[in-house]
């Protein structure tokens, strides 16, 4: 199975088998998950490991699974088939979830209104 991750400014990617990897993936997460308490300096470490150790293939490897346990956790289930994490795509659905649920509601239009 191979992971990627698609950053706009970086691309990396593993290999790995499928057969155990949700786990672990989720057990990276939840430790970051613990040691941040909160999602988004969750996220940023996984991708500060990936931008400070790119020549590391263990970091690199460590910050995937963690972005793909947060993807299984908070996105979709991962099911056994490559998968490509565009963050430039998903990233802003988290920092204003409240945007997606307003873009088609009736009263939209007063939302920001002072």
């Amino acid at each position: 199975m191979r992971i990627s991750v698609d950053g706009g400014s970086f691309k990396v990617a593993i290999e790995t088998e499928f057969e155990g990897l949700v786990d672990e993936a989720s057990v990276i997460y939840n430790e970051a998950l613990e040691q941040t308490k909160s999602n988004d300096k969750t996220i940023l470490r996984f991708l500060q490991t990936i931008l400070e150790h790119r020549d590391s293939d263990d970091a690199i490897g460590y910050a995937v699974l963690g972005l793909l346990g947060w993807y299984h956790a908070m996105i979709n289930p991962v099911e056994n088939q490559d998968i490509e994490l565009n963050l430039p795509k998903i990233l802003p659905h988290l920092i204003n979830p409240a945007g997606d649920l307003t873009a088609f509601s009736a009263s939209e239009k007063g939302t920001f209104l002072h």
